[in-house]
C-alpha cells in the first residue's frame, strides 16, 4: 500500500510540473509576442513621429516661402534701366507727348512698373538726343531704288522744314523717304517710312546756307530724286543754288502749303477779305469777357494765315447760322449776339464762296495725307470731283 501511495504522489508532482511547464511555456510565448510587438509598435510610432515631424518643418519651410513669394509678387521688381530707356522713348515717339510729360508720367507709374526714381525732363531729352544721332548715322547710308527717269540719283525724296525752333535758333531738318513709297506701301506716308538724314541748327537761315548743307548730304549720300517743300524763297534759293551747280533736282510742293497757295491767289487781294478779318477781329473783342465769350473765333496766325484761315470761316459760317433773319425781342442773348457780330453779316457771300471751293480742296488734302496715292484713293478723288462740278 506504501508503494502505491508513494506512486501515486509522485505521479501528482509530474503532472502538476507538465502543467506548470505548460503554463510557464505559454507565460513565456504571449510575453515574447507582447514584447515584440511593444518593440514594433515603438519602432512605427518612432518613424511616424519622425515622418510627422519632418512633415511640419516642411511645411513651415513651404509657408516661409509662400509668404516671401507673395511679398515678391506685392513689390514690383525693379527694371533694368534699358527698359526705362525704352519706356520713356516710347512714350515720346509712339504716344506722342511732351518732354515733361513723360516724366510726369514715369513718376506716376513708378510703383506699378518697379522704377525705382524716374527720370526728369533733361535725362529724357537726352536719351531722344542719343537715339537721333543714332538713327542720322544709321540713315547716312540709306539706299532708296531708283527711278529711270533719274539713274543717278540715290532714289530718295527729300523733305525739308524750319518750322521748328530751338532757343533763339531756327531748326533745318531733312528728312527722307523712298520715291517708290507708294508702290513699296498700300497708305500715306507715316513716321515709320522717314528716316532724319540731318539737322542743323542756325540763328536765321538764308538761300547760301541751306545749299551748303544740303550740298555736305549730296556729298555723302548723292543728289535725291526731288526736293519735298513749301513755298518760302529761302528754300526755293537754296535748290536753285544746286541747280547751277549741277545738282540740280525737281521740287514737289507740300499738299497743304499748295492748298494755302491756291486759296490765297484768289483771296488775297478780294474786296471783301479784308473786311472779313477786321470784322473778326471786332467779334473777337466784343465777345471776350461776356457770357458769350465761347463763341468767340478761332485764332489764326498772320504767317501762314491761309494755312489755317478756313477755320475762321468754318466759324463764322457757324456763327451766323445762329443769328437767323427776324426780330429779336430786346436784352435777348440773340439781340446781344447781333450787337457783337459788327460786319460779319456784309461777308456771308464771301463766306459761302470760300468755304464752297475750300471744302473740295481740303477733302482732297486730307485724302492724300491719310490715304496716299492709289487707286482706291484715285477713285473717291474722281468721285468726289464729279460732285463738285
Amino acid at each position: 500500500m506504501s508503494g502505491a501511495r508513494v506512486m501515486s504522489q509522485l505521479s501528482k508532482v509530474t503532472h502538476s510540473r507538465n502543467q506548470w511547464k505548460h503554463k510557464a511555456k505559454q507565460r513565456g510565448d504571449r510575453d515574447r509576442y507582447q514584447r515584440k510587438q511593444h518593440a514594433r509598435i515603438s519602432a512605427e510610432r518612432d518613424r511616424v513621429t519622425k515622418a510627422l515631424n519632418a512633415a511640419q518643418a516642411r511645411l513651415q519651410q513651404l509657408e516661409a516661402q509662400l509668404r516671401q513669394l507673395e511679398a515678391q509678387l506685392q513689390r514690383p521688381v525693379p527694371r533694368p534701366k534699358v527698359d526705362l530707356v525704352l519706356l520713356a522713348l516710347q512714350l515720346f515717339l509712339v504716344v506722342r507727348i511732351g518732354f515733361r510729360a513723360v516724366s510726369r508720367v514715369l513718376s506716376l507709374l513708378a510703383w506699378a512698373l518697379g522704377i525705382k526714381k524716374a527720370p526728369g525732363p533733361q535725362t529724357v531729352i537726352n536719351w531722344v538726343m542719343r537715339l537721333a544721332i543714332v538713327r542720322i548715322e544709321a540713315a547716312r547710308g540709306l539706299k532708296g531704288l531708283p527711278l529711270s527717269q533719274a539713274p543717278f540719283t540715290n532714289g530718295l525724296i527729300w523733305m525739308l522744314d524750319m518750322s521748328i525752333g530751338l532757343g533763339t535758333g531756327k531748326i533745318l531738318a531733312v528728312l527722307a523717304c523712298d520715291a517708290h513709297h507708294h508702290q513699296l506701301a498700300p497708305g500715306a506716308l507715316a513716321l515709320e517710312h522717314v528716316h532724319c538724314i540731318g539737322v542743323c541748327v542756325a540763328d536765321s537761315w538764308t538761300g547760301e546756307t541751306i545749299a551748303d548743307v544740303l550740298k555736305r548730304l549730296i556729298a555723302q549720300m548723292g543728289r535725291p530724286v526731288a526736293y519735298l517743300k513749301d513755298g518760302g524763297s529761302d528754300l526755293h534759293k537754296a535748290t536753285d543754288l544746286l541747280g547751277e551747280q549741277g545738282l540740280r533736282s525737281p521740287c514737289i510742293d507740300d499738299i497743304s502749303h499748295a492748298v494755302a497757295g491756291m486759296l490765297k491767289r484768289v483771296y488775297q487781294d478780294h474786296p471783301a477779305f479784308t473786311t472779313f478779318l477786321s470784322a473778326c477781329g471786332q467779334v473777337s473783342g466784343k465777345l471776350k469777357h461776356t457770357m458769350l465769350a465761347c463763341l468767340a473765333p478761332p485764332k489764326v496766325r498772320t504767317k501762314a494765315r491761309f494755312m489755317h484761315v478756313h477755320r475762321l470761316v468754318t466759324w463764322a459760317d457757324r456763327v451766323l447760322k445762329l443769328s437767323p433773319a427776324g426780330g429779336a425781342k430786346t436784352g435777348s442773348t440773340l439781340a446781344k449776339l447781333r450787337v457783337c457780330l459788327d460786319q460779319l453779316p456784309a461777308c456771308k457771300a464771301l463766306i459761302k464762296r470760300f468755304r464752297a471751293d475750300a471744302s473740295g480742296l481740303l477733302a482732297c488734302q486730307k485724302m492724300l495725307k491719310t490715304t496716299g496715292l492709289s487707286h482706291h484713293a484715285l477713285v473717291r478723288f474722281a468721285s468726289g470731283v464729279s460732285r463738285l462740278s
